[in-house]
């Protein structure tokens, strides 16, 4: 009983850090739509598919109600990645190593959590729009020369 009292608190946290984790997405913007199903495979989620020439949505739906999106042109790269998650996403993990975000942008959405933050960046190679508030994350990235011709990347979610 002494065993137990004393380890007690310790297995309590560390098991409740183990329910808070959530894996890294690793879609890679400007990528070969291969990274998706890689996605899928470590993420564990359900993969639905949609094409609406001239791109291809991919979706990835997390037990959590977490879901992430990735378009695909017609040459069969990535060129938008979209979230809807309870945990703030690495960007890095999230859009790849070619597309960093200068900190001063990617500590955008830090502060209380309670509060609702959003912030846009937009430069030649990567355009960026996210917004979050305590359980609830949301953003959009995407390559502007990769945009299929007639899609409005800023619409999609």
């Amino acid at each position: 009983m002494i065993f137990a009292s004393r380890w007690l608190p310790g297995l309590s946290a560390l098991l409740c850090g183990m329910m808070l984790y959530a894996p890294p997405a690793q879609a890679v913007l400007g990528a070969g739509q291969e990274t998706i199903q890689a996605d899928q495979i470590r993420l564990r989620g359900a993969h639905r598919q949609h094409t609406d020439w001239p791109m291809t949505t991919h979706e990835i739906s997390l037990g959590d109600g977490s879901s992430i999106k990735q378009y695909v042109n017609a040459s069969g790269q990535v060129f938008a990645v979209s979230w809807h998650t309870r945990l703030k996403p690495r960007l890095d993990a999230l859009l790849g190593p070619s597309y960093q975000v200068p900190a001063a942008d990617s500590a955008g959405l830090a502060g209380v959590a309670s509060m609702k933050r959003a912030q846009s960046t937009r430069q030649s190679h990567l355009v960026l729009h996210q917004s979050g508030r305590m359980n609830a994350f949301a953003g959009l990235a995407y390559i502007p020369a990769l945009v299929p011709t007639g899609v409005n990347a800023d619409a999609l979610r």
